[in-house]
């Protein structure tokens, strides 16, 4: 099965309700934003900067309310019902983001 079919399988964007959907967009979205500024701060460092230390503060955050959506998206999944693997990927990541972006935040901006 080629990777185009694993990850059409895993998304089963057909199964979905609508609610579903959005909730599951709205998590990797999030998911995605966080990744990118954290990606470009540790890229671009300022030790002692307290504004960028605060305003990624806020990002990690709006991390947490990925992780809510996320969570959410979970309980509503068709995945989950079937007992389908693959559905926790999205937990995983975003759980994982929270920890690696606290400890970026901490290394990178605290004085």
């Amino acid at each position: 099965m080629r990777w185009e079919g694993t990850v059409r399988c895993w998304l089963a964007w057909k199964r979905r309700s609508r609610a579903n959907r959005v909730l599951f967009v709205a998590a990797l979205s999030l998911a995605a934003f966080v990744t990118g500024a954290f990606t470009w701060s540790t890229l671009n460092p300022a030790p002692g900067d307290f504004m960028r230390y605060f305003a990624f503060y806020w990002v990690w955050g709006v991390c947490a309310i990925g992780l809510l959506l996320g969570l959410a998206e979970y309980k509503t999944s068709p995945l989950r019902k079937k007992q389908e693997r693959g559905h926790l990927f999205i937990l995983l990541y975003i759980g994982a983001l929270l920890i690696v972006t606290r400890a970026l935040n901490a290394v990178l901006y605290y004085s």
